[in-house]
């Protein structure tokens, strides 16, 4: 639910240079500036593109936090319903098809099934994996590029853990 609405946002930009980076909005047609880092996720995004059949022009991925670059924005260019950077998914590639019982070229950053299990593994590696709120919330930081409790996506990321539980998974205890 952070990163996506459960996959109903799954990107406002759209790529129009694999060699910058550049980009603009999917509706607007505004330019922004090195949506995705060049060549680090714009590789690796023609190529997972590529292999589920999709025109990467027109995939929407996450957008930058502002549309001019400058030292420390950040960028956006995250894909899917998990919102993964392009270089992140083809780290967890080969695991998750071991995972899931298929061949890591082809786990699907776009098929829930397998962008959650994603999820799942990385914030198992960042941390989470050991349990307990802090350690829960630090992961949910690293994985936003943050580090420490302190940050306000990890602590987003709780409210709505806290609301699951309460209101989708405590219910289902009854049954």
């Amino acid at each position: 639910t952070q990163e996506s609405d459960l996959g109903k946002n799954q990107g406002s930009c759209l790529i129009s240079s694999l060699e910058t980076g550049d980009g603009v909005g999917k509706n607007t047609g505004t330019f922004f500036e090195r949506v995705m880092k060049s060549p680090r996720d714009t590789v690796p995004f023609e190529s997972i593109t590529n292999r589920f059949g999709k025109d990467w022009k027109m995939t929407p991925v996450s957008c930058p936090p502002a549309y001019k670059y400058v030292s420390g924005r950040g960028y956006g260019g995250a894909m899917g319903p998990s919102q993964f950077i392009p270089s992140t998914w083809e780290l967890f590639k080969k695991q998750l098809g071991n995972l899931v019982g298929l061949d890591a070229e082809s786990v699907n950053p776009w098929n829930p099934e397998h962008a959650i299990m994603a999820t799942a593994i990385y914030l198992s590696d960042l941390g989470a994996g050991s349990g307990g709120y802090t350690a829960e919330i630090r992961a949910a930081c690293k994985y936003y590029g943050t580090g420490g409790s302190a940050c306000t996506y990890g602590k987003q990321v709780m409210n709505k853990v806290s609301n699951i539980q309460l209101n989708m998974i405590d219910p289902l205890q009854d049954i």
